[in-house]
């Protein structure tokens, strides 16, 4: 009897060992491509994003010449081979750090991120391209704080509207959720900001867009006496607040949410990082 333990035990550690094995087995590079900015330095990406096709493309930022850090979008092949490059500067000829990358069905690519204006500081700025790289346009957003504008997520639906969020300095109500509607011409729908009662720091961490245009921001609030919560908006396509949820973990201390997704049901699904009596990882439904 133990001799057959023994050997059923041996033929499962071996199934095993040879499932596991042609599991990684599976998997192998097919591609690297490496980019090295104008200015031979820092360069380093954010975002990603693929296409049907499985055309891949990239956003970051890179050391340019004489501006500082530029945004940089890079458009590869399936096969990874550079289909296009195009770098953003902005108008304060500074710093720009793109952070987020999305793609319609045309092949349209959407960026957004933060860029120095002038006596403006930090502005989202946001950029269309076509499937070839030509730039569509641009459109930046400084707040009514009129300093630091960073644009963290961005998104398209179906009718090629834009959804680009972020947070921003308010007015005398400290750093606030900024998030804005485009239209596929580039033109500013709505606008709305969300501040919590402290007037303190409402910090956007990832946005999700459903079928219907309703949009799903996550990020960060500061609590009362909670440390920083996290905090979740749902507005309609018309820009108006449906609900805000907040969730404060069972330590009291700091949460903080990093990405949002939402099933073809609506249902709604946050995850992060929740203090409790140690720091734990943990999705909210």
């Amino acid at each position: 009897m133990i001799k057959k333990i023994f050997i059923l035990t041996l033929f499962y550690i071996l199934l095993i060992l040879v499932t596991v094995q042609n599991i990684f087995s599976q998997v192998t590079q097919e591609w690297v491509a490496r980019y090295d900015g104008p200015g031979n330095s820092t360069d380093l990406a954010n975002s990603i994003a693929v296409d049907g096709s499985g055309n891949v493309y990239v956003t970051g930022y890179c050391t340019a010449s004489g501006t500082d850090y530029d945004y940089a979008t890079i458009k590869y092949n399936s096969s990874g081979v550079t289909q296009w490059e195009k770098r953003y500067n902005g108008p304060g000829n500074l710093n720009d750090y793109a952070s987020s990358i999305a793609i319609d069905v045309s092949g349209n690519v959407y960026v957004t991120g933060q860029s120095e204006g002038i006596g403006t500081y930090f502005d989202y700025a946001t950029i269309k391209y076509n499937s070839s790289g030509v730039q569509q346009w641009v459109q930046r957003y400084n707040g009514p704080g009129n300093y630091v504008d960073a644009a963290r997520s961005i998104a398209v639906d179906g009718l090629g509207n834009v959804y680009v969020t972020g947070s921003g300095t308010g007015n005398g109500t400290g750093v606030d959720y900024a998030t804005i509607k485009y239209n596929s011409s580039g033109d500013s729908v709505w606008v709305k900001r969300y501040n919590s009662n402290g007037n303190s720091v409402d910090a956007v961490s990832k946005m999700a867009v459903d079928g219907s245009g309703n949009v799903y921001v996550t990020g960060y609030s500061a609590g009362s006496g909670t440390g920083y919560d996290y905090a979740t908006i749902k507005y309609n396509s018309s820009g108006v607040q449906q609900w805000v949820k907040i969730y404060n973990g069972p330590g009291n201390l700091s949460d903080y949410a990093n990405s949002i997704s939402v099933d073809n049901s609506g249902n709604v699904y946050v995850a992060g990082q929740s203090r409790g009596a140690e720091l734990q990882r943990i999705m909210q439904q």
